[in-house]
């Protein structure tokens, strides 16, 4: 049944149902209110399934299920007020009982965005921590001081919870010198950073210039490479795949004392640098880790992990004892012969990628020197080939590989493009820290963030529909039904919480879309009666009638303009689709 409600369709008959009926809601209960009599009350358009009659309303269910509509009796200059309704013609009406009526259904859906979001801070939002990982080489981070396990506090004043307060600051300021304060164990650091300007081009095609610093939020796991044969770490019998579970010194009588745990590799570096600067020999817990297709798991049924068995080697630091104090940490790890499994493959996921072996570490792509997994991202995110030439250390040699990509659509404002992806797992796969869980146990308090919320979609929704009619945006990135059920689907499928909380967002694009002054919508209709007030007698019917013909025009192109888009995203899933019901 669960697998049911994620298929697009019903997740977006389900989606658009609540905000329809919501959104036509608003318009039944004020304009009752107001006394507005009303004929029809409808979720769906064309013909009828199923609906009742009470008090000479019709209130029914249609098969199309894009949308609604309440019908108020005497809502056009020659309409007739039906018998046996109750109230007044729409028209008749006064005009702030009118404009109440129509501002009714938007204001519903941004007071649906409330509801929802105050569920969601009720129930507790799950952050990213603002914690730092994996800091890359040479870049603004490094050069500013952050280290692994700095969790910020501050930037320029400004208190910092989590990770996307942290992006976001950082984006906004390229080039710009911040002032960052990092609780470092039990020390607050300040720091100097600037980021570094980077050009990109936004989820929604909009060229744009940010700060980048060079940190990540995952941090790399204590699996390690033996990159080197004969060295101190592969004559103590580690080997490639192996999770460094922890680091003792090792006492005059051959026992570990003082057991440090290790959970992600720079923890591993620092331990195995601090013991260095003492006489003493080292001992390490191993295990053998699994392979990472292993540790992958579905909802249905988690799959089983093997657990290797632990044993403790002792790993002798001469060599890295005669290093220089302020030695980089990776040549300090290369005299031990180990290096990161970030960029060591474990497993091969796709026949075109056969060229490689596991235990290969890629060391460049098309020549292009490949430090870490952030340098492989970048190649990655630009390269448009379906076929590499990359690198690899085997067995302290260097091989030229030549792989095919694996290549999938996915859907850009620009329209569908082709992204190809490496078909490798590597044993260092990024860790990402606990969420911190925003959660409000007062009810006015999560009413607070509720509010909060709805008011920031609102106001990023805004600036995105003003870049939109300046051109920032393209029209290819505007999307329809299509669009919604596929965000109705994936969203679904993550969650109830993810899913209602799609649902809070799209409220929220339909109250505003509706607020639009184009004819025939609620928008439209407000400008109407404030050309009405203003004249201080009601328009002639051919004005209305004209004004409602450039509205459907309006509409209708706006119509078939996103429907369009969403053609043009996903003609090539729903031809597979169709072809694989008929196999």
């Amino acid at each position: 049944m669960s697998q049911f409600f994620t298929h697009p369709v019903p997740a977006v008959i389900v989606l658009l149902g609540l905000l329809v009926f919501f959104h036509e809601l608003g318009h039944f209960l004020v304009g009752r209110w107001c006394g507005i009599a009303v004929e029809t009350f409808s979720i769906g358009f064309g013909p009828r399934i199923f609906g009742f009659t009470r008090a000479g309303t019709e209130y029914r269910v249609g098969w199309i299920p894009l949308g609604g509509y309440v019908k108020f009796a005497g809502s056009h200059p020659s309409e007739e007020l039906p018998s046996g309704l109750k109230g007044q013609a729409f028209l008749k009406t006064s005009l702030p009982k009118r404009a109440l009526t129509v501002l009714a259904g938007p204001l519903c859906n941004f007071l649906l965005a409330v509801i929802v979001y105050t569920v969601l801070g009720l129930d507790g939002v799950p952050h990213p921590p603002a914690q730092i990982g994996d800091v890359i080489e040479g870049s603004a981070a490094a050069s500013a001081g952050l280290k692994y396990g700095d969790r910020v506090v501050s930037i320029d004043g400004h208190v910092v919870k989590t990770w996307r307060d942290l992006e976001e600051a950082i984006a906004s300021s390229p080039g710009k010198t911040l002032a960052v304060v990092v609780a470092r164990g039990d020390q607050m650091v300040p720091l100097k950073l600037t980021p570094a300007p980077v050009k990109t081009v936004d989820m929604l095609g909009r060229p744009a210039t940010v700060g980048r610093a060079g940190v990540a939020l995952g941090r790399q796991p204590a699996i390690v490479s033996v990159v080197v044969a004969q060295s101190p770490a592969a004559q103590a019998g580690i080997k490639t795949g192996d999770r460094i579970l922890e680091v003792a010194l090792m006492g005059p009588d051959g026992q570990a004392a003082a057991p440090k745990p290790i959970t992600f590799y720079p923890e591993l570096v620092g331990a195995l640098r601090q013991v260095a600067a003492s006489s003493m020999a080292v001992s390490l817990k191993v295990t053998g880790a699994p392979p990472p297709e292993d540790r992958s798991e579905t909802k249905d049924s988690p799959a089983p992990v093997a657990v290797a068995p632990q044993r403790g080697v002792t790993l002798d630091l001469t060599a890295a004892r005669l290093l220089a104090p302020d030695v980089s940490d990776r040549e300090f790890m290369r005299v031990l012969g180990l290096g990161t499994s970030e960029l060591t493959v474990a497993g091969i996921t796709d026949p075109g990628a056969k060229g490689l072996q596991s235990g290969d570490v890629l060391t460049a792509w098309n020549g292009q020197p490949l430090r870490d997994v952030f340098a492989l991202r970048e190649q990655l995110i630009a390269n448009t080939a379906p076929q590499v030439q990359v690198a690899v250390l085997r067995h302290e040699q260097v091989e030229q590989v030549t792989l095919a990509l694996k290549g999938f659509e996915a859907q850009r404002p620009e329209g569908p493009t082709t992204i190809y992806t490496l078909p490798v797992l590597f044993w260092g796969q990024m860790v990402e820290p606990e969420p911190l869980v925003e959660k409000y146990t007062n009810p006015l308090s999560a009413l607070a963030y509720g509010v909060r919320q709805t008011a920031i979609q609102t106001r990023e929704l805004v600036r995105n529909v003003a870049s939109l009619v300046s051109g920032d945006i393209p029209l290819k990135a505007l999307g329809g039904p299509m669009l919604i059920a596929k965000v109705a689907g994936d969203s679904a499928r993550r969650g109830w919480q993810t899913f209602i909380g799609s649902m809070a967002l799209i409220s929220v694009n339909l109250g505003l879309l509706n607020l639009f002054p184009i004819p025939v919508l609620d928008g439209g209709q407000l400008v109407l009666m404030g050309i009405e007030g203003l004249k201080r007698r009601p328009l002639s019917e051919m004005a209305l009638e004209n004004f409602q013909k450039v509205g459907f025009t309006m509409v209708l192109a706006l119509v078939v303009l996103a429907t369009y888009n969403d053609l043009s995203r996903f003609w090539r899933s729903m031809l597979e689709s169709v072809v694989g019901t008929f196999r």
